[in-house]
């Protein structure tokens, strides 16, 4: 019979150890005082020896069955919390997600209809459509230093509030404001939302995630950005662009309504001074037979340790620069793969094809399949490792871009650590949000420049470059601490 291993520190659990031992200790006694009645020894014979160790072995037995029955309960219990919590926070990622997308719903509705909610001419130019979607990257700078000033003030929940409040006047301004600087505006504020989300929600999830649970919380975040994008390629089909803003507002609404059952972040709540409410945040996310005091003493002792530190000393050791070096580049060949340019820009890249099939169907499924396919590190993160997927998934994405740009060339044949780490990852993700809205504002560019086949291959190259980096730079991470 196997069982777990770990120190458990609850007190219900020591009272149920407690209890199962007096039962085996009663037994013992029962059977010990009927050996002891008599004052002559008795004699027994081997057959009913036997037969009393087989009585304290089976009652044993069914001790430990219960004690494991009770472990694994509640491991099934603290996982599903933390499931349940992590999705309603998650709904952040479908708040993003709408807002990436968006432009490609614009785009396919103006093109049929050239009219605002007041029913006045509006019509974008090529520049000032890529600003539809450049304008959520440049926004998303300023949207993350904000809410991460906000999470160290007011905490990890309050900054996710922010989010989606902004969220909600955003999409407003989307929908009701008919001049093209107005509009854009309102963009930039959605941008702002998309990177206050990304900052807030992937803080709040490696700090609520225990270790069993991080790989398929970090799926249950990263599926909810597509998800989001389908669900508003769903609601935009045949729909006035100012009537999709109007219906998505839905979402960022369930998220508020949502983070009234989402605990605060149990590291922010100690480093507060709050360890009680710690404790009962950790209790219900990690189960009675967690070592809890253990949990909040390391959350102490990196708090002493950043003080001892200078953040920036720390910034400019070999291994952080290396380090910073190593994710930035990443993050160039990630965003110059085409992969946010193509989501925000479906509808346009489709109906700039010979392909037979409507645009904005051809848009639907290319989302619909990024959600299937989601999926799929939820088996592969943990097995194969981070940098094994890493290089699978630049490896399928030039594949197909070189597939695209072979059929476009084809049919157009006749013509042409702790809060060091934080910082690091601040310095990360804004070298990440000025290269999304490069490659966002220069697709109209490279588009002239290159012919879509061309752009195609362009996209494919800066894959293979980035195998071949993953390959010799980046490390693997799996089973490791981080932050």
């Amino acid at each position: 019979m196997r069982c777990s291993k770990k120190t458990h520190t609850s007190e219900q659990h020591k009272s149920v150890m407690d209890s199962n031992s007096t039962s085996i200790t009663s037994i013992s006694e029962s059977i010990d005082s009927r050996d002891t009645v008599n004052t002559q020894p008795e004699t027994i014979t081997a057959e009913q020896h036997n037969a009393r160790k087989y009585v304290i072995g089976k009652d044993a037995k069914e001790v430990m069955e219960s004690t494991c029955q009770l472990e694994k309960s509640g491991s099934r219990k603290h996982l599903l919390s933390q499931g349940v919590t992590c999705f309603l926070a998650s709904l952040g990622m479908w708040v993003m997600g709408s807002i990436l997308v968006y432009p490609s719903v614009l785009s396919s509705d103006l093109f049929s209809h050239n009219t605002t909610i007041y029913g006045t001419h509006i019509a974008f130019t090529n520049f000032q459509m890529d600003a539809v979607g450049g304008l959520v990257s440049l926004g998303s700078l300023p949207g993350s230093w904000a809410i991460g000033a906000v999470m160290v003030v007011k905490g990890r929940r309050f900054a996710m509030a922010i989010v989606g409040v902004v969220a909600v006047i955003s999409w407003l301004g989307v929908a009701l404001l008919d001049t093209i600087p107005g509009f854009l505006l309102a963009r930039l504020l959605s941008g702002m939302v998309a990177g206050g989300a990304s900052v807030a929600l992937n803080t709040y999830k490696v700090e609520v995630a225990s270790p069993e649970m991080r790989g398929v919380i970090a799926v249950i975040f990263s599926t909810g950005i597509t998800t989001g994008q389908l669900v508003i390629m769903g609601v935009g089909y045949k729909t006035r662009y100012y009537n999709v803003a109007l219906i998505i507002i839905v979402i960022p609404i369930i998220f508020l309504l949502g983070l009234f059952c989402v605990p605060e972040s149990p590291s922010y709540l100690v480093l507060k001074g709050h360890e009680d409410r710690a404790k009962e945040v950790l209790m219900k996310l990690r189960g009675s037979n967690a070592d809890i005091q253990a949990e909040i003493n390391s959350y102490h002792l990196m708090n002493q340790e950043h003080k001892k530190q200078s953040v920036w000393r720390g910034l400019l050791q070999p291994q952080a620069l290396k380090s910073i070096a190593i994710v930035s580049t990443l993050f160039l060949f990630q965003n110059f793969t085409g992969y946010l340019v193509i989501n925000a820009n479906a509808s346009r890249f489709f109906s700039e094809t010979a392909s037979s099939i409507n645009e904005y169907f051809c848009a639907f499924l290319l989302i619909l399949i990024q959600v299937v396919v989601g999926i799929i590190p939820l088996f592969l993160a943990d097995t194969i490792g981070r940098r094994k997927s890493l290089i699978l998934s630049f490896s399928i994405a030039m594949l197909a871009l070189t597939g695209m740009a072979v059929f476009v060339s084809v049919t157009e044949g006749n013509e042409a650590p702790s809060l060091r780490y934080g910082w690091a990852a601040s310095i990360c993700f804004s070298i990440n949000t000025l290269l999304a809205f490069m490659a966002l504002q220069l697709y109209t560019p490279m588009l002239e420049g290159l012919t879509q086949a061309g752009l195609y291959l362009c996209y494919s190259s800066s894959c293979l470059l980035g195998i071949l980096f993953t390959i010799f730079f980046v490390r693997e991470t799996m089973g490791q601490n981080i932050g």
